[in-house]
């Protein structure tokens, strides 16, 4: 099983753990990630992981946010995995489309998708205002988060 997630854009953060050993926690022997830049249409990390797979396997993600910003968007993403035979494994909303009646779960949670991409939008744009500052707690400064660069 192949996995693929989105990272936030914050300098200095390669890939985000607690998603990352989800995913390997739900089986995924391979990850792969892009940076979440609001309604960025070119995902090469999502584009590599649909060219290490074949027909029959599993992609597996922590939500279908991972794909899309609109719901346009996400369709047109579902149907490359079709195309390429590729099975969905969503964790937070429980789509299998290996499972009988998986393709059926996937579109009722479509019109939750639909619902919620206001309130993740809203949230990436202010990690980008914010310009990767962690909060800060009451009545003190944010600090900049550090630099992890590749020889840290």
């Amino acid at each position: 099983m192949v996995g693929y997630l989105r990272v936030p854009p914050v300098r200095g953060v390669v890939i985000d753990g607690p998603q990352s050993q989800r995913l390997f926690d739900a089986g995924c022997d391979q990850l792969f990630h892009d940076r979440c830049y609001g309604l960025a249409v070119h995902k090469p990390g999502l584009d590599q992981a649909l060219a290490a797979m074949k027909p029959g396997d599993v992609l597996a993600v922590i939500n279908l946010h991972a794909f899309a910003a609109h719901l346009v968007d996400l369709l047109e993403v579902l149907a490359r995995f079709e195309a390429a035979e590729i099975h969905l494994l969503t964790l937070a909303e429980g789509i299998d489309t290996r499972a009988p009646g998986g393709f059926f779960t996937a579109c009722a949670q479509l019109a939750t998708f639909h619902d919620q991409r206001r309130m993740v939008r809203t949230a990436e744009e202010k990690i980008v205002r914010d310009g990767g500052r962690r909060p800060a707690e009451a009545g003190q400064a944010s600090e900049p988060v550090p630099d992890l660069g590749p020889d840290a």
